[in-house]
């Protein structure tokens, strides 16, 4: 997986002049949410919208409760890990227990994973290894993976994008035999996990907003979902929804799954054109699946309508050499930092620092035209499913992650 350079300009924490001009640069900083402006840079307005009545989000700095915007399907009540102490001091083992691995994100994730954090971390003497498990999105076998994990003497589980409710009695059982379950892409309800995810609602809500815009707020929008029994995918096809309310004389034309794998949203997309002949004017699509989404319009002869780019770099290409195709876009899950997200928490939770909310939010990134050149290597043309990766920190600044825990520490200086 190749390690792009994106957004140079924001290496800095929150507030800062290089990330303000970053947010500014995508609208971040001057939201409209429900006719009124949103300062994303200030103190947010009050998070009547989210289902947890116990949300301790409003007591969190001003810089990290704007992440939190839209946010209803994931625990915000005080983590149970605030004063968690694992069972054995480091180095640690470590279970990663993949629910599906099957496309260029997963990929990325684990690359990140196997060639960049453990390596790291070993040195440091903070992990022993990573065992690393596949349950192909079969859930009974996911389940059945944790609690083996659990028993192979693991003292901390990560995993991603899970069903809301389905894993719950396997987190409690890892949490009962005082093992650290981090899960990422949000998407479990349970109050024993420690969640760290990027707000895709509020991502997909934006890219959304972009992509109205760019249709001349007219026409009809064909939405690509992930799998749809994801959390994070229907997180993200709420935020397009939202997005799309937004401009009446835009019409959802129909809905199709791609699974986040590129052949299968080309397959879905090319069998909804097959049956649909009338003219689409956009595609909201969650990546990976934005790539098979312009490649099945090629193969269909239809023209290369504005599609939601949100990471891939096929499609970014795609834009590099055809500057008036979109005018703005945001990634909300950089597979290979958002992997070092959950397991920098998860390392921050095992040494005592104390995690002060149940779920970690990070806010969306823009991508402007201008940014192409910066980060696109080279040579990279439009059938590339390779990600974009920001500097991290400009993407997850460490004193943004210090802000989330009690006792603040990096955790490669940590001891355990």
């Amino acid at each position: 997986m190749k390690k792009t350079e994106v957004f140079q300009s924001a290496e800095t924490v929150p507030n800062s002049d290089g990330r303000r001009a970053f947010l500014q640069k995508g609208g971040l900083a001057s939201l409209a949410v429900g006719g009124s402006m949103l300062g994303l840079l200030d103190v947010p307005r009050a998070f009547a919208d989210t289902a947890d009545a116990t949300s301790v989000v409003p007591s969190l700095p001003p810089e990290v409760q704007k992440y939190y915007e839209m946010v209803t399907t994931t625990p915000l009540g005080p983590s149970i890990y605030r004063d968690f102490k694992p069972k054995k001091s480091a180095p640690w083992l470590i279970g990663y227990a993949s629910s599906f691995g099957g496309n260029t994100w997963r990929i990325g994730a684990r690359t990140e994973l196997q060639e960049v954090l453990l390596p790291k971390y070993k040195a440091a003497g903070l992990v022993k290894d990573v065992i690393t498990t596949e349950a192909n999105l079969d859930l009974s076998k996911q389940i059945q993976q944790i609690r083996q994990l659990v028993d192979q003497g693991c003292d901390a589980i990560i995993t991603i994008g899970a069903a809301h409710t389905a894993l719950n009695g396997a987190i409690k059982y890892a949490y009962d035999h005082g093992v650290l379950f981090v899960a990422l892409q949000g998407g479990v309800s349970s109050p024993y996990a420690l969640q760290v995810s990027g707000n895709y609602a509020l991502c997909g809500k934006l890219q959304a907003q972009a992509l109205g815009k760019r249709m001349g707020g007219k026409g009809k929008v064909l939405i690509v979902q992930g799998i749809p029994q994801a959390q994070a995918s229907n997180d993200f096809q709420k935020g397009h929804e939202a997005g799309l309310k937004e401009y009446p004389d835009i019409k959802i034309a129909g809905t199709v799954a791609g699974n986040w794998v590129d052949s299968v949203a080309k397959t879905a997309v090319l069998q909804f054109l097959a049956t649909h002949p009338a003219a689409i004017g956009g595609i909201a699509a969650q990546s990976p699946g934005d790539l098979g989404a312009m490649s099945a319009l090629q193969q269909a002869g239809r023209p290369i309508v504005p599609i939601t780019a949100g990471g891939e770099m096929g499609p970014l290409a795609y834009w590099r050499d055809n500057p008036e195709w979109i005018d703005l876009t945001y990634q909300g899950w950089p597979p290979g930092n958002e992997m070092q997200e959950g397991w920098e928490v998860m390392l921050r939770t095992l040494q005592g620092q104390g995690p002060k909310i149940a779920s970690i939010m990070i806010g969306p990134g823009p991508i402007t035209h201008g940014d192409l050149a910066t980060f696109l290597p080279p040579g990279t043309t439009t059938s590339s499913n390779e990600w974009v990766s920001p500097p991290y920190q400009s993407w997850f600044p460490t004193k943004t992650m210090d802000m989330y825990f009690e006792r603040p520490a990096d955790p490669l200086q940590g001891k355990g």
